[in-house]
């Protein structure tokens, strides 16, 4: 009977959780009522915070802080200037963070419906698919109190819609990546801008590659500078051979970006999905959406990608974090739909790859439009943020 009884009391303690104990994943709801997090945790134990506040169609972007082992954040900061200027509404419309060396924290987003109404209407203009033009940028200041005032990236392209990328490298070099139409060609391409000096000005935006592929306009795109400096790029094509899941990859010192890893999907229509990447000491992961599961894979490595989520169904809206002993988390969202955030689900692996939990209930909800963002703490812990 004890047998039974400590066999139960097992059971209901792992109920949302299988295999050994690992590092301990917890989870925060984004603080002052935002949504679509992203987390990043700097060199010094800082955690940074993005979030999205306002209407679906259009709203505002706040910036926050957590120093090593506190609890309380700094006060929030607005990051846009032009109020409404930013969008939640499918959750890739979303804002995207990079922080330099020196801890200057660089901001991306693509500006809302609401705002492009308001443009094209004083000009006495109905809207069309031209209309969304607007990639805007922008930085913290030097004395970290306030935004500077936010810019238009783009020159010459248009048709914007799942959101770009913004990374810094090692030398405080800003690149920002998105895929548009450009007149004069067919297929929507993907395009980058980068500052040498740290975001004052930008180059004018130059495809990475002219290889017709296509890009899926509703799918996001991700790209990730590593510690090195080797930066890689994610998006999914739009080709007549199906939507696949592209990794391109470019070395240092303004290298070409070359095709580096290819996951194909026959599928014609639009899945709206996003893209994650991660690294430690020794590999870069990269995440993705393939057939409503998820996929990792090391982009150094010739290995095949692994799904992480093959109990789950319906999954989206990856992200990866990596703690300093290379045991690797993934989150995602599953039973999303529109207007419904679904639920997270996560899994942790050490770095041979060896499952160490998975969850296998339904867990914390995010809201609407909104998904999870994971990251590894200082002291080998995770922390999500949905």
């Amino acid at each position: 009977m004890k047998n039974w009884i400590g066999f139960f009391a097992a059971y209901y303690l792992c109920a949302n959780v299988l295999f050994a104990a690992g590092p301990k994943v917890t989870f925060e709801k984004t603080p002052y009522g935002g949504i679509q997090p992203q987390a990043m945790v700097d060199s010094t134990g800082t955690l940074h915070l993005l979030y999205y506040k306002g209407l679906p169609r259009e709203g505002d972007l706040f910036y926050v802080a957590r120093a090593k082992g506190q609890k309380n954040y700094s006060a929030p900061l607005k990051v846009n200037n032009i109020k409404g200027s930013a969008c939640c509404i499918g959750a890739i419309f979303r804002a995207r963070m990079a922080i330099s060396q020196d801890g200057i924290v660089h901001v991306l987003w693509n500006g809302s419906f609401g705002f492009v109404k308001k443009q094209w209407e004083k000009k006495g203009k109905q809207r069309t698919p031209e209309e969304f033009t607007y990639l805007f940028y922008t930085r913290l200041a030097d004395d970290g109190k306030s935004f500077k005032a936010q810019i238009n990236l783009n020159r010459n392209t248009y048709g914007l819609d799942g959101n770009g990328s913004i990374t810094v490298d090692r030398n405080g070099v800003v690149r920002v990546f998105w895929h548009a139409n450009l007149k004069g060609r067919p297929d929507r391409m993907a395009f980058m801008v980068q500052s040498t000096n740290k975001g004052r000005s930008f180059s004018e935006e130059a495809p990475i590659t002219r290889s017709p592929t296509g890009a899926c306009e509703c799918c996001t795109l991700e790209a990730f500078t590593s510690s090195v400096g080797k930066t890689f790029v994610a998006y999914r094509t739009a080709e007549k051979t199906g939507r696949d899941v592209v990794i391109f990859s470019s070395g240092t010192r303004n290298s070409p970006f070359k095709e580096v890893h290819r996951h194909q999907w026959k599928v014609f229509t639009c899945p709206a999905s996003t893209f994650a990447f991660a690294e430690d000491a020794r590999k870069i992961y990269a995440a993705w959406e393939t057939k409503g599961h998820i996929y990792v894979k090391d982009v150094l490595s010739p290995a095949a990608s692994i799904n992480v989520s093959s109990a789950s169904k319906n999954c989206k809206y990856p992200s990866i974090a990596i703690n300093s002993k290379g045991d690797r988390l993934t989150t995602w969202s599953t039973d999303t739909g529109w207007g419904k955030g679904g639920y997270v689900q996560y899994q942790v692996a050490n770095r041979n790859g060896v499952v160490i939990s998975q969850s296998n209930r339904p867990g914390y909800s995010p809201a609407a439009y909104s998904f999870s963002s994971a990251c590894a703490l200082p002291t080998g812990n995770f922390v999500v943020f949905y």
